[in-house]
């Protein structure tokens, strides 16, 4: 494969699913102001830095994102995104008086979130509006499904053709 190629290949889009667990600051801010923190911070990576959503799901201590963007560029994304996060914590602080240890460096992402990959193959079909049937009935499968179809922040309002609160990319 020659080097041109090669570089080619770098610059191609890859579809990248992760669990972001958020770490102490969740505890300090209401779960409202939490999941518009993180709603917001999510659309201003769409926004302002091109970041591709196929799903997601924000859940009390979890977000769950499936995205897609080039392999160089990812690490910036999530940077860019915990930077809007902690600019949202800062709001909070402001409007009530309360401080927060979140530091300011290079290293913010790794102060507000446990990043793991997302493995569950029946999360991954339903955040990117895709439908699971099994022959059998599974209590997992159907808890899953009632807590993505009553999910006020979750890709699959996006998917049954309203409009969330975050921009997801269907097509």
């Amino acid at each position: 494969m020659s080097p041109k190629s090669n570089a080619q290949l770098k610059n191609l889009i890859q579809t990248y699913q992760f669990v972001l667990v958020l770490k102490s600051w969740q505890r300090a801010i209401p779960r409202k102001w939490t999941d518009l923190i993180l709603a917001e911070a999510l659309n201003y990576c769409v926004y302002h830095e091109n970041l591709c959503i196929r799903g997601y799901l924000i859940e009390e201590i979890r977000l769950f994102l499936i995205i897609e963007d080039k392999p160089k560029q990812l690490q910036h994304m999530l940077n860019v995104f915990a930077r809007q996060v902690a600019r949202g914590i800062y709001k909070y602080e402001r409007s009530t008086e309360k401080m927060l240890d979140i530091l300011e460096d290079e290293d913010l992402f790794d102060n507000l979130f446990f990043k793991y990959p997302l493995y569950d193959p029946f999360m991954k079909e339903l955040l990117t509006g895709k439908n699971v049937y099994l022959y059998y009935y599974s209590p997992y499968l159907a808890k899953l499904k009632d807590t993505i179809n009553h999910s006020r922040y979750c890709s699959a309002i996006d998917y049954s053709g309203a409009i969330g609160p975050v921009v997801v990319l269907t097509k």
